[in-house]
């Protein structure tokens, strides 16, 4: 069953509607984003985590090479070298994945509401007052890869 250009593109801005979610949350309840920091970093790095496991178990990339991957971005990520601090650059990585999942029906949904959730807990912490560019303008990278490789592929 393929994914129709209409289905693809709502499905996109619904993904990317998270960071809006994140924004909003924030807005409703400031005084939770200082004391929240740690458990909204912790949540991105865990639905950064299901993204990419979702993305490998649906591909069926060998179990052994996707244990050994996904330790390795767990060790990473303890260690602090995996950096999911550039927002703009994840949110690319992100829309690649959102156009490689379009092939797969079940795991286009996986995926496109992990990328939701993940926007969530990125909106709560780059949100400062009144810095609406930096959440939604440089996040734009996400719709790069996915308009791109649907119309060239």
């Amino acid at each position: 069953m393929q994914i129709t250009y209409l289905t693809f593109f709502l499905a996109s801005i619904i993904a990317y509607l998270g960071l809006l979610f994140g924004v909003i949350l924030i807005k409703l309840a400031p005084e939770e984003q200082k004391p929240g920091k740690k458990y909204f970093i912790l949540l991105k790095k865990i639905l950064f985590l299901f993204i990419i496991a979702f993305l490998s178990f649906y591909y069926k990339i060998n179990f052994i090479f996707l244990i050994l991957l996904l330790i390795f971005i767990i060790v990473l990520m303890l260690n602090k070298k995996l950096n999911l601090d550039k927002s703009a650059l994840v949110y690319l990585l992100l829309g690649i994945i959102f156009y490689l999942s379009s092939k797969i029906p079940d795991l286009f949904v996986i995926e496109s509401v992990l990328i939701f959730l993940y926007g969530v807990p990125n909106a709560s912490l780059i949100f400062k007052r009144k810095n609406y560019y930096e959440v939604f303008v440089k996040n734009l990278w996400f719709f790069i890869p996915v308009i791109l490789l649907y119309f060239i592929f």
